[in-house]
């Protein structure tokens, strides 16, 4: 489920192309259309901002002529840091799966502006730094702005694998959201509804029960029995309140945080089949949720 909405809040995009006969250098290129300094050039290439637009593919050698092609510059409104996955971050490991945890605001997968600041970079560096020999996938999506817990395969066979477990609905999904306090909060919610996006409309179905009221904000433990966009977030605004910092569906003005936190994964292991269970729970939502955490 990704949030792609903020990757052209947050950019400005550029097309350029040369007049007939003129050749310079992609790194001269941007230098002179976007009135850039060399390092600016430089790390817009690195970052992966620079495209060839009609062969769709990224461009990074400053030093390469360029004549006739149109480029396209997706340039951040902000500044670029290459992600390192911590070891912290890595929740469960073995010779076949990595579940590792995604902070709020970080990209799953490359965006139109950068392709080093996202948390399939940072696996598959980490990948690479251990000699696993698999070009890594998310298994499962979060939403750019939510946390919670990604799964990666380290081969072929697990990949294949772990997908299926995903679509027979094998994998046992709990979040925790937070709304603020409302009258007339209801113990449990059933939510079915047809959800659109991008002109096709699913049934999703979300189930929810409430969980406590601490500090003026209500809890909720959600198990979404199906994967739409934005799916959880669209059904708390129609049936139950917009999530706590959802910018998009209600919740917050712009800046604040998404109180939306995939915590925990139940699955049996696609090689053995013995149950395995993933749990993470950050400080903030400890703090916030009291000494009880989640049940």
């Amino acid at each position: 489920m990704a949030d792609s909405a903020p990757f052209y809040r947050n950019m400005d995009r550029y097309f350029i192309r040369l007049k007939k006969g003129e050749r310079l250098a992609l790194g001269a290129v941007l230098q002179k259309h976007l009135r850039a300094t060399p390092g600016q050039a430089e790390q817009l290439l690195r970052q992966g901002s620079v495209w060839d637009s009609e062969r769709k593919v990224r461009l990074r050698d400053g030093g390469m002529e360029i004549a006739g092609q149109l480029l396209r510059v997706d340039r951040p409104k902000f500044q670029i840091s290459e992600y390192e996955l911590a070891a912290g971050d890595i929740k469960f490991e073995d010779e076949h799966l990595l579940v590792v945890y995604k902070r709020g605001g970080l990209a799953v997968q490359p965006t139109p502006y950068s392709d080093i600041d996202n948390l399939l970079h940072g696996v598959q560096k980490y990948y690479d730094g251990r000699s696993v020999r698999y070009k890594a996938a998310p298994v499962n999506r979060l939403d750019l702005p939510a946390q919670g817990l990604v799964f990666f395969a380290k081969d072929r066979k697990s990949d294949i694998a772990l997908n299926r477990l995903f679509q027979e609905h094998r994998v046992r999904k709990r979040y925790l959201a937070a709304t603020s306090a409302f009258a007339g909060v209801q113990p449990s919610y059933v939510i079915r509804s047809a959800l659109e996006w991008l002109g096709r409309s699913k049934e999703a179905l979300t189930y929810v029960r409430f969980c406590r009221e601490r500090q003026g904000r209500f809890f909720f433990l959600v198990f979404p029995q199906s994967g739409r966009t934005h799916q959880i977030r669209r059904h708390f605004q129609e049936q139950v309140a917009p999530l706590l910092g959802d910018v998009r569906y209600g919740g917050a003005a712009s800046g604040s945080e998404l109180w939306l936190l995939c915590f925990q994964y139940a699955f049996p292991h696609p090689f053995g089949g013995r149950t395995v269970r993933v749990r993470y729970l950050p400080a903030a939502w400890q703090e916030a949720l009291g000494a009880e955490g989640a049940e």
